[in-house]
């Protein structure tokens, strides 16, 4: 069965009958956008909603965009004494952790699976996304089972976000690092075990996840209020919007420039949620064309300055969102909101590539020698936002001289090849905490910079703006950084996300957040109404 055909789907929904399948049971069905990789949350690249149904961290965060504990019982402060300086500039961290939580299988929960997760995390070959922000902490105690006290070697703002989710010490313990990333029971079930409301109980691959309630969870036996999840994975956008006006879905998200036609839909409300996340282009330097092109800021400035972010925000994203300037998104305490891109200026941009010598042929392509000013964005399968955005941006660059070529690859190989770095540009977003680091995307070494650009100058502001605990300081730090992003022509923030996620009046309890914990940190609390 091909994904976007549904049609497997849709004879499970017929058999099991609206939100009730055999024996009365609730069931929330869920269009989901693109099959996951897996479900490791450290180590998938795709949005972590399943995995963070079945496996919870020390903590999540809220639809306020606060940081709020899960398996800890209280958030680390100065305030709460739980936040120490020591001798020799080290910070001890001190979290108390709940202390009748089991994983799925019954076993104990403990402070060991923490220190667990750590050495995971930091270990060379862990893959971890954001691994870099955990190396820092130098020890991790456990003084009973119920206490995990880190040692940091020096004050770093992003502490309270970290370990959003544990790892079983009793199911991975036993297995080296490069054995855990590529374990298939862990990231595939049946072994996908958490301490989460939801227990997973089949993968069919190309078709969905589903999972089932936990019925011993430690907030208690009335929780969760529903007794299964089946995640539809739905990636072609059109699809999903047939699936969801067919009523046989009771969430999914669609498009900005499909609210239109969700506007009177019965039985539903579409919720526009402001992401943690900004659409941009990026562009690499780490092949041999990429540097060709790219390592040029001239040549950078004059592509941006060609890209009509307004006409992409307003026309094709029909309004419901806002053109970006930083990285940070406006609902970020550390959202620089004065910065100003350049305007949109063809005029400069045809100079500017007249200066670096790139002349105008023929063709209609500008030439430098032998090479031609081409390059090829890739595109991930069913991302078509982002395919669309990309194709405004591949006729407004033809104005000035600049061909772009596409490739659609689907969401696995897409990650394989961004990983790499083998790729020219891409049309992309990230999906920030709620207290945002930069260093990862953007720092020379930083984890996620797969671009091949090195700014020293930026690296001091990032690290800087990392290893303090004072707000005021760190804001000026990343200031400083969110202008020199767009000073150099790093990347081109287009627009602020807005996710529309379409939601049955039958659910409640929905409390929907942009962070990249998503709209469902609180689903052990949802209800699904007959």
């Amino acid at each position: 069965m091909r994904p976007k055909d549904g049609l497997a789907l849709l004879l499970l929904l017929a058999a099991c009958g609206g939100a009730e399948g055999g024996g009365g049971k609730t069931i929330l069905r869920v269009a989901y956008e693109r099959e996951i990789d897996v479900l490791n949350p450290f180590t998938s690249q795709n949005l972590a909603d399943i995995g963070y149904t079945m496996i919870e961290g020390l903590v999540t965060t809220d639809e306020h965009n606060r940081y709020i504990p899960v398996l800890a019982r209280t958030i680390p402060t100065r305030a709460n004494g739980l936040v120490k300086n020591t001798a020799g500039s080290m910070v001890e961290i001190t979290w108390p952790l709940q202390d009748s939580v089991r994983w799925h299988d019954g076993v104990p929960f403990t402070s060991k699976d923490v220190c667990f997760t750590w050495k995971f995390v930091t270990s060379p070959n862990s893959e971890t996304y954001n691994r870099e922000q955990y190396l820092h902490i130098q020890d991790c105690r456990t003084p009973d089972d119920h206490t995990v006290v880190f040692v940091w070697d020096g004050e770093y703002a992003y502490y309270d976000g970290l370990f959003e989710a544990i790892l079983p010490e009793h199911i991975l313990g036993a297995l080296s690092t490069e054995a855990i990333v590529k374990y298939e029971p862990y990231n595939r079930g049946p072994k996908t075990i958490g301490t989460g409301p939801f227990k997973f109980a089949e993968w069919k691959s190309g078709e969905y996840i589903r999972l089932v309630r936990n019925d011993q969870y430690w907030r208690g036996r009335a929780l969760p209020k529903i007794d299964e999840i089946v995640w539809a994975f739905i990636p072609d956008a059109n699809t999903r919007l047939n699936a969801l006006k067919s009523g046989q879905y009771h969430y999914g998200r669609i498009q900005p420039n499909q609210v239109k036609d969700v506007k009177d839909l019965a039985g539903y409300q579409t919720h526009l949620v402001s992401q943690n996340s900004v659409m941009h282009l990026d562009v690499s330097r780490r092949t041999p064309h990429g540097a060709l092109i790219f390592g040029d800021e001239r040549v950078r400035r004059a592509i941006f300055q060609a890209i009509d972010r307004t006409a992409i925000a307003g026309q094709l994203m029909e309004g419901t969102v806002q053109v970006a300037n930083s990285p940070i998104n406006p609902t970020s305490r550390f959202h620089k909101a004065d910065l100003a891109v350049p305007a949109v200026d063809t005029v400069m941009s045809k100079q500017l590539l007249d200066q670096a010598g790139w002349l105008m042929g023929a063709d209609g392509v500008r030439h430098k020698g032998a090479d031609r000013l081409t390059f090829l964005i890739s595109n991930r399968a069913g991302a078509t936002d982002r395919i669309a955005v990309a194709q405004v941006i591949q006729a407004q660059l033809k104005a000035i001289g600049v061909e772009v070529t596409f490739e659609t690859l689907e969401s696995a190989a897409w990650t394989n090849k961004w990983r790499s770095g083998q790729w020219e540009a891409v049309v992309s977003a990230w999906f920030l905490p709620a207290d945002p680091s930069l260093t990862g995307l953007y720092a020379c070494d930083g984890a996620n910079n797969m671009t091949g650009f090195c700014d020293p100058e930026l690296d001091v502001l990032l690290k800087r703006s990392d290893r303090t605990l004072d707000d005021q300081a760190r804001k000026r730090d990343l200031d400083l950084a969110q202008e020199r992003l767009i000073a150099t022509a790093r990347t081109l923030p287009l627009y602020y996300n807005v996710i529309p996620e379409v939601v049955s009046t039958r659910i409640g309890n929905f409390r929907a957040s942009g962070t990249n914990f998503g709209s469902f940190w609180n689903v052990f609390d949802w209800t699904l109404a007959p």
